[in-house]
């Protein structure tokens, strides 16, 4: 619930980052280099947990 309403600490001085395991983390920073890329390319590009979404289909690795 509270992951939700973060916008609403906007200005508050409180903060709140998504924290992920380890695995998760390595893995997401394999996949940020291709994210850049596709954003060169003009596409729209994001990441979802451990998951590289690019002009919204999963892209496999």
């Amino acid at each position: 619930m509270v992951r939700r309403e973060w916008k609403h600490l906007s200005g508050t001085g409180c903060q709140m980052f998504e924290q992920f395991p380890p695995e998760v983390v390595e893995k997401r920073r394999k996949l940020v280099p291709k994210m850049k890329d596709a954003k060169k390319e003009g596409k729209r590009s994001w990441i979802v947990y451990d998951t590289l979404y690019v002009d919204g289909k999963p892209v496999k690795q």
